[in-house]
């Protein structure tokens, strides 16, 4: 019989501990994209790595990492998703297949509780750009990567399967404020670089210099795409945003807007992103203006774009 929630244990029995020697080469990568992140919750490795099939495969597959001792799990109340990070054994295992780099003080990455909700949304955002974004060549490194001093080179030497050629690199500790995601991607044989920003809780006049600092000293040519958690605060901050910029002019054709539930359900493309003039973004595919009639553009009478 199933049990009722997937979050108990394996019904198939205990599998004997094999220690991280003999990792499937297959859940390699898987584990390394878990680590990317510093975490995954059940769901979102059912929507990244088991999309056709159901939650209770998921559950199976991170229950047989967990008996392995490859991850580790946490969970506060009894129908709250899981929370999945790797174990030491598990990272020295990867670092040792020159998967990932690590520091020299190796340990598992903590969940901060206060912070896990919006890093939770960060990596669903992730996932619904990278398996239906439509884009090419995608690397992304996340702010726990960047945090470790992990830098976008050596993410795609890895991924390539030329960790080896990075035995020199040393990983330090980046104290500096650094955004919730960057990546590139190509996009109609042109390639982008894109800093992304979720905007969990309303940012103060405080925490917005900031923002603006980190992005646009650390990514001058990128564009800042600030997700806020619904379209009400989406437009607040472009409007907030616009007023604390309005003495600087300089690229601010680079700075979108859009919010959640927009970013965490349709393709990247089809994300309404606008600028802080209202306009879209040039990579933002818009099938309400390519299906509007000649005689209504040429009237100046167009639908009012979304705005977030």
């Amino acid at each position: 019989m199933q049990p009722k929630s997937p979050n108990t244990p394996s019904p198939v029995g205990p599998i004997p501990s094999q220690g991280p020697r003999v990792v499937d080469p297959r859940d390699v990568d898987t584990l390394a994209y878990i680590h990317s992140n510093k975490f995954i919750t059940t769901k979102l490795f059912h929507q990244k790595f088991h999309p056709h099939h159901s939650l209770w495969t998921a559950c199976l597959h991170l229950n047989r990492f967990a008996e392995r001792g490859l991850v580790l799990r946490a969970r506060n109340l009894p129908n709250e998703d899981s929370f999945y990070c790797l174990t030491r054994p598990a990272l020295k295992h990867l670092a040792g297949l020159a998967r990932i780099l690590l520091s020299s003080e190796v340990r598992s990455p903590r969940i901060n509780l206060f912070e896990r909700e919006h890093d939770k949304r960060v990596l669903a955002m992730r996932i619904q750009i990278e398996e239906a974004g439509g884009l090419e060549g995608l690397t992304w490194l996340s702010d726990y990567e960047m945090r470790c001093g992990l830098r976008m080179d050596w993410k795609k030497a890895l991924i390539q399967g030329r960790g080896w050629d990075l035995a020199g690199a040393r990983l330090h500790r980046v104290h500096d404020r650094t955004p919730d995601g960057y990546f590139e991607a190509t996009i109609e044989d042109k390639t982008y670089g894109f800093a992304l920003e979720y905007e969990h809780t309303a940012y103060n006049r405080e925490k917005m210099a900031a923002m603006v600092l980190n992005l646009t000293r650390d990514f001058p040519r990128a564009f800042r795409l600030i997700v806020s958690r619904d379209k009400d605060h989406a437009l607040r901050m472009l409007e907030g945003l616009g007023t604390f910029l309005k003495g600087d002019p300089r690229n601010k054709e680079l700075w979108g807007f859009s919010f959640f539930g927009k970013v965490s359900r349709i393709p990247f493309q089809r994300v309404p992103w606008v600028n802080l003039e209202g306009d879209y973004l040039p990579f933002v595919k818009d099938p309400i203006l390519k299906n509007l009639p000649p005689s209504a553009e040429a009237s100046g009478d167009k639908p009012a774009k979304e705005t977030a």
